[in-house]
């Protein structure tokens, strides 16, 4: 069962718009939609950067109590997984809402979108069309009660996420440092380049992935992939 198919009215009766499980990795997947342009003001040095910066401040306020929120919600969401191995659906909208916002910011801060990120914890925006990054979460039958455990499941997934955490240090340090590259192919062209998606997007991926096994909305191990 997906997330995006979750809500109540006519989203619940429409699961053909979200693509079947097999499709990507049962956890949170994110794509991002291509665009033929990208608007060449956020590519000035220092100067596009300062712009976002100004213009993403309410998303940081509102990520920031969002993220307290999810936060304390984890004190009581590991009870009803440890006694009856599944999470309440709110769970799953909150913590993959929080996901999904934070991966969009990240994605229009680093330039992976021009588009700006809408104030919604949902799939899409709020006239109904689809955001250029795409963030789903699968939501599986069941969790793993081991997982759920209090202190002792955290303990473990941190011991065997520390190849994860390891990597994506190194690949975050990357990604920063290859965004000062980045705005010269926008700048001139227009056009952010294929392997700017790949390095810059893929760390990003593989950092929810990771984000989403260790807060619990998955029980798959995330695979060491940036796709």
């Amino acid at each position: 069962m997906a997330l995006d198919s979750v809500p109540s009215g006519e989203a619940a009766e429409a699961p053909a718009l979200t693509p079947p499980p097999s499709q990507w990795f049962q956890g949170v997947t994110v794509e991002y939609a291509r665009p033929s342009r990208h608007h060449r003001f956020w590519a000035i040095p220092l100067l596009g950067l300062a712009a976002k910066l100004i213009v993403l401040i309410p998303h940081f306020i509102i990520l920031y109590v969002l993220q307290f929120i999810v936060r304390l919600s984890q004190l009581i969401l590991w009870i009803p997984v440890l006694l009856g191995g599944k999470m309440p659906l709110w769970g799953y909208a909150l913590l993959g809402g929080w996901i999904r916002w934070t991966i969009r910011v990240q994605a229009f801060l680093l330039g992976v979108t021009d588009e700006y990120p809408p104030f919604s914890i949902r799939s899409g925006t709020e006239d109904g069309r689809d955001y250029q990054v795409q963030v789903r979460v699968e939501i599986p039958e069941h969790h793993h009660r081991f997982w759920a455990i209090p202190i002792l499941g955290l303990a473990v997934k941190l011991v065997i996420l520390i190849p994860h955490l390891i990597i994506l240090t190194v690949l975050g340090a990357l990604a920063y440092v290859v965004s000062l590259v980045l705005w010269i192919p926008v700048l001139f062209s227009g056009r952010y380049p294929e392997w700017g998606y790949q390095l810059v997007g893929g760390t990003l991926r593989w950092s929810m992935r990771v984000l989403a096994f260790l807060d619990g909305l998955t029980d798959r191990y995330p695979p060491f992939s940036l796709n």
